[in-house]
């Protein structure tokens, strides 16, 4: 592309705004609790009815997460597995760790919550800025 015209595609952006293409995302954040305490780890993921999944968000140590996902109606997939200690490196076994001889860790929750279509969780997300959601599982 010549000089002219890259300024002219930058200058464009610029003035009539750069947008991400894919549909609009808004921002969710709650607390997950079990059996009313927050849970202390693991991982919550919203797939919507009628567009893509979020991307997996992070839950803290106080419950807290947070993401970005489109409005709409959505099932949702928690996973809470506690870091599996100890194992020593092995490249020729999967994943490059070998676990023998260590115990297996046991998930924190009932393992029906680890996939969208088996938790029985469905929530709404606003097409608003902030939507604040508390996942509470039993």
């Amino acid at each position: 592309m010549n000089k002219p015209a890259l300024v002219c595609s930058v200058l464009l952006c610029v003035v009539c705004g750069c947008k991400p293409s894919g549909p609009a995302t808004y921002q969710v954040n709650g607390i997950v609790t079990y059996q009313g305490e927050p849970l202390p780890l693991g991982m919550v993921m919203f797939v919507a009815k009628d567009g893509p999944p979020s991307k997996p968000a992070t839950i803290d140590g106080q419950g807290r997460y947070q993401l970005e996902t489109v409005a709409g109606e959505h099932a949702v997939a928690v996973v809470a597995m506690p870091p599996r200690p100890g194992g020593r490196p092995d490249p020729t076994v999967e994943g490059g760790i070998d676990y023998t001889g260590v115990p297996e860790v046991k998930s924190l929750i009932p393992v029906k919550y680890n996939r969208h279509h088996t938790s029985d969780i469905t929530i709404h997300v606003e097409a608003k800025r902030d939507n604040q959601i508390d996942i509470r599982l039993q």
